[in-house]
């Protein structure tokens, strides 16, 4: 026990010798990055983006990694856009692309392509807008086993006006609304889009 209390008594004087002779740098400073931390990030310059139907918009998307990182360069990048539903159960295919390989689904056929930037640029541009093309896209970037995503909100900016039907007002159920909807050629507001002209 006397021995014990002897090397703590020596310990914490010579740590108190080592500190009058250091002086402390404040201005320097350390980054520390986990070794098994990510070293892919993706982000979107703005969550939501606005335009009208039949014009073109891009979904700003743009990711960075880590060129120190154990595997950074040796695999290609992968890139994926799915729009979401509304009720984020499911996932519809858009585009992918991995080097020169790309693919397009669906209705984005013809439509869609990267931005190409520069090299970091996975930005999406859809051209001619249709009123389907309203909703939440999903990117996501694929590195080897390192992967991130990040979510952009298309809104089509439009007129918002009510409807008359002959018959008189409340005589629609929701499928009769959206089939008047439908046949003008539009389709029924969404809350925000209804508060947005309240405002």
């Amino acid at each position: 026990m006397k021995s014990l209390l002897l090397l703590v008594l020596i310990s914490i004087c010579w740590a108190d010798h080592l500190s009058d002779n250091y002086t402390l740098d404040h201005d320097r400073a350390i980054h520390i990055q986990a070794e098994n931390g990510p070293h892919l990030l993706v982000e979107a310059e703005q969550a939501k983006v606005f335009s009208h139907r039949g014009g073109n918009v891009t979904l700003p998307c743009k990711f960075y990694r880590d060129p120190t990182a154990f595997g950074s360069g040796i695999h290609k990048i992968r890139i994926k856009w799915t729009k979401l539903t509304s009720d984020y159960l499911k996932e519809v295919d858009v585009f992918v692309s991995m080097g020169y390989h790309k693919k397009t689904y669906g209705g984005y056929q013809g439509r869609v392509f990267l931005k190409g930037g520069s090299d970091s640029d996975a930005s999406l541009v859809i051209t001619d807008l249709t009123l389907e093309d309203y909703g939440r896209y999903k990117c996501e970037v694929i590195e080897g086993l390192e992967d991130d995503t990040v979510v952009v909100a298309l809104d089509l900016q439009g007129v918002v006006f009510p409807y008359f039907p002959r018959l008189g007002r409340y005589n629609l159920n929701f499928h009769e609304a959206q089939q008047a909807c439908l046949d003008q050629d539009a389709v029924i507001a969404s809350f925000d889009q209804l508060y947005d002209a309240w405002r």
